[in-house]
């Protein structure tokens, strides 16, 4: 595929990227690493770009009935190209579309999702269309996100999501305000010096739980 470079990880997964399009940074393998749930159980990718965190799912967690919903044609075709490069089309199911549109509510176990982080608010945002969709709540906002996660998970189901630590408390008051609760969250640093940028998130549909707040995460004593 043209404009492509390709990411390989230690345990041989390659994953290949758009040169001049969005690509993926830490947050999908800290959001991999915070998920927790069986591996026989049905989980969704919302968003799932060039397929990262359906592939990761697979390879490090064994999960084994997958969905990835990207609605970016562009990023689509690379996120099959990927199932192919990895032998995991047997277990990673990919879907072109809308997740306003995916009519199977109250079907899935688990969702998972680095969605896009910013708002529209006026400022000066890249030109390229597939930055902007990956980076911007342009698609998918987090009312809509919060929404669709309800909608779409089966009772007591449960949500991972990365997103930036600044926002954690609009993401609390909207979950809390249609019926999700929050159980764990984890602040992430570069360092013990630097402000938290990103945030690790888990959710309960239809399960009132208690809050606990995991020790804070810093990739550069883990590595990351």
């Amino acid at each position: 595929m043209r404009n492509t470079d390709i990411t390989t990880f230690k345990d041989g997964t390659n994953i290949y990227q758009y040169k001049d399009g969005f690509r993926f940074s830490v947050d999908p393998i800290l959001l991999v690493d915070f998920f927790n749930g069986n591996s026989n159980k049905k989980i969704l990718d919302i968003g799932s770009g060039c397929g990262i965190i359906p592939i990761l799912l697979a390879k490090k967690k064994n999960m084994t009935n997958i969905t990835g919903i990207e609605i970016q044609k562009k990023s689509f075709e690379l996120f099959k190209k990927n199932l192919k490069e990895n032998n995991l089309e047997n277990i990673i199911k990919p879907v072109l579309g809308d997740v306003n549109n995916l009519k199977e509510g109250n079907s899935f176990d688990y969702i998972i999702s680095n969605p896009p982080y910013m708002v529209l608010d006026g400022k000066k945002i890249s030109t390229n269309e597939n930055k902007q969709i990956s980076r911007h709540e342009i698609c998918l906002n987090l009312s809509s996100f919060a929404k669709n996660c309800k909608r779409l998970l089966k009772p007591r189901g449960e949500i991972f999501l990365v997103h930036r630590s600044f926002r954690f408390l609009e993401i609390a008051k909207e979950f809390e305000n249609i019926g999700l609760s929050i159980s764990k969250v984890q602040f992430v640093y570069f360092n013990k010096t630097s402000d938290s940028n990103l945030v690790l998130i888990q959710a309960s549909k239809g399960r009132k739980s208690i809050l606990k707040f995991l020790p804070p995460l810093f990739l550069e004593e883990n590595g990351y």
